[in-house]
């Protein structure tokens, strides 16, 4: 504890907050549009994100402290824009269900150690593409976005390259900082949409249909473990880092 105390940082602070909001920006938006594609009340939304957000939280400190690898756990995407085609023809019982089987599959081949084998076999060429490929569409949409925030993008733009060259370290830090002010000093920035309150987790009982898990939890095991597993392992052995896939697969399936 004394080492991770002394280890932290401002920098690393700001790094992991952005990677926080950048994940609730986007795959939270599908979280709403599944939602509404099935018609669930707000109480039942609000404990999905609630549930989403105490689970990945707890499960990525856990995995982090115990295995000195900076861990985050994210809810798949993938798996849940396939929600919102699936949610006005089951229900969210039937969907609980299915994820249940899911995990219980992705458990399975966590413990039985195969991903291991599977990257350890894969060339460090293909684990560095699969991280292009990731980080390629966040590139290209700070492009796409200038059409409609030009003054907003080309200055976070041009403060990412004036601190890379000169404080690399707080470089992330300072375009966060100033994309802030400037959205506060433009008016952007809704303050009126901020509600705060607690989330009251709902309880929802599982339902097994043979139909349903045939149509959302194997497809599911395979986008999860092609399009997340494979992808975040692929970023952590760039980084250096050899800690074992299965227990982080194992866990993830667990929590």
């Amino acid at each position: 504890m004394k080492r991770l105390l002394r280890d932290c940082s401002l920098s690393a602070v700001v790094a992991g907050f952005i990677a926080t909001v950048i994940s609730y920006a986007g795959p939270l938006v599908i979280i709403f549009q599944a939602a509404k594609a099935g018609g669930l009340p707000h109480e039942l939304m609000s404990s999905w994100v609630w549930t989403i957000s105490i689970g990945s939280g707890v499960l990525g400190i856990l995995l982090s402290l115990r295995y000195r690898v900076p861990i985050v756990i994210a809810w798949s995407a993938p798996g849940s824009a396939l929600l919102v085609t699936m949610l006005p023809d089951i229900s969210m019982n039937q969907a609980v269900g299915a994820y249940l089987v899911s995990n219980l599959v992705i458990l399975l081949v966590g413990l039985s150690g195969a991903f291991d084998k599977v990257i350890g076999k894969l060339p460090a060429a293909i684990s560095a593409a699969m991280l292009a490929g990731i980080l390629f569409r966040f590139g290209t949409d700070l492009f796409v976005s200038v059409k409609d925030q030009p003054w907003l993008v080309l200055a976070m733009f041009a403060t990412y390259l004036l601190f890379k060259r000169a404080m690399p370290r707080y470089a992330v830090m300072a375009v966060l900082v100033v994309g802030v002010a400037m959205a506060v000093g433009s008016g952007e920035l809704r303050s009126e949409a901020l509600v705060l309150g607690l989330a009251k987790p709902v309880w929802i009982t599982p339902e097994f249909s043979w139909q349903v898990i045939l149509g959302v939890a194997f497809p599911l095991v395979m986008v999860a473990l092609t399009g997340q597993f494979v992808p975040g392992m692929a970023v952590l052995r760039n980084a250096g880092y050899q800690t074992p896939a299965s227990p982080l697969i194992s866990g993830s399936a667990l929590g």
